[in-house]
This record gives C-alpha cells, sequence and structure tokens, in this order.
C-alpha cells in the first residue's frame, strides 16, 4: 500500500476515535444513554415530491411513499422486520 494512503487511513481512525469520544461526552452531558444500536432505515425527502426510504446498510432505496407519516410508519416496520429474531420466537 502506498504510504500517502497509509497515512490517511491512520489519520482517518484517529478521527473516529474522536468522534465517538465526543459522542459520549455529549450523552454524559445531557444525562442519556448513548443509542446502542444505529437505526437501518431513514426517510430522505430529496426525490421531488416524494418521500423514499433508504436503507442505510446498502444505500439502496426500499420504498417511496408521497407523505412523510407514510414514509415513516414503512420505515418503522422494516425496521421492526429487521430487528425480529430469525426463525422466530421460542
Amino acid at each position: 500500500m502506498h504510504p500517502s494512503f497509509q497515512e490517511r487511513i491512520d489519520e482517518l481512525g484517529v478521527l473516529l476515535q474522536k468522534t465517538h469520544a465526543a459522542r459520549l461526552e455529549f450523552f454524559k452531558r445531557v444525562d442519556q444513554v448513548m443509542p446502542p444500536k444505529k437505526v437501518r432505515f431513514q426517510v430522505s425527502g430529496e426525490s421531488g415530491g416524494m418521500y423514499r426510504v433508504i436503507d442505510l446498510s446498502s444505500g439502496k432505496t426500499r420504498a417511496f411513499r408521497e407523505t412523510f407519516k407514510a414514509a415513516y410508519d414503512i420505515a418503522m416496520q422494516f425496521e421492526e422486520k429487521a430487528n425480529r429474531p430469525a426463525g422466530g420466537v421460542q
């Protein structure tokens, strides 16, 4: 690997550590616990009057809806489905 690429990778690692430390400090200040799991589906209004539901793990659009509420509702359904245990509850 080229030395300049390795320098950039090392610099990015340091920045990510600083960002994580800053987030932890913020949540300590507001007396809240940092969320353990990030959301997987996000609603975006960048599609000319339509709202997109985007899967953040893949970057792909999963659904389109005409209203924010409808897009939010389907995103929540996708979240619930993604968080279900595999094979059903036992």
